[in-house]
């Protein structure tokens, strides 16, 4: 009886460390090169104890531009490419910036491209990764080792099967957006 229980403390630790690795994650999941779909964005803004919701389209074509059209509450679209973010509202541009112009900004740019195409090596080089396998679908931590990134994030949470599925980007300030994915194709 106490080998077997001496078996089993021994066993502990190795389970416990048995984490997902992002090599895990890129076997289990795939990166089209094409997606689109529909999203639900929640904005919880800690200061006022409220939540803002959104919902929309988006689409993205790896490497060359993500496009992030919101229907609802108000009607605007984003546009990202590895080079410029552009807002617009109807007819009206609301902002358009040259990522290479604000270093900060052209690394938020390129870490929601790599999430969002789920580019895990890009990843790997700015994050720690917890999280876990089950019945197909995984769950991950992301854990900033990019000084930059920790500025304004201490953590990013993300959801999928052999997609993409939801994404939560907590704030150093309280805050968070959570992003669930819905109706996608390839």
């Amino acid at each position: 009886m106490s080998r077997v229980l001496f078996f089993i403390i021994l066993s502990l630790p190795f389970s416990a460390q048995a984490q997902l690795t992002f090599i895990e994650l890129e076997a289990m999941s795939i990166s089209p090169e094409k997606l689109s779909g529909e999203f639900k964005q929640e904005k919880y803004i800690s200061e006022l104890a409220i939540t803002l919701s959104s919902t929309g389209l988006f689409s993205y074509h790896r490497g060359k531009n993500i496009h992030w059209k919101t229907l609802e509450p108000i009607q605007s679209e984003l546009i990202m490419t590895p080079n410029t973010i552009i807002n617009r509202q109807g007819d009206n541009e609301l902002f358009h910036m040259d990522v290479n112009a604000a270093p900060t900004i052209g690394l938020i740019s390129e870490l929601f491209f790599s999430i969002m195409t789920s580019d895990w090596q890009k990843l790997a080089a700015v994050f720690v990764i917890s999280g876990e396998n089950k019945d197909g679908v995984w769950v991950a931590e992301l854990t900033p080792i990019d000084e930059t990134i920790a500025q304004f994030s201490s953590r990013i949470s993300l959801r999928g099967d052999h997609l993409l599925r939801e994404i939560t980007l907590y704030e150093k300030s309280g805050d968070y957006t959570a992003i669930h994915f819905d109706r996608l194709s390839q």
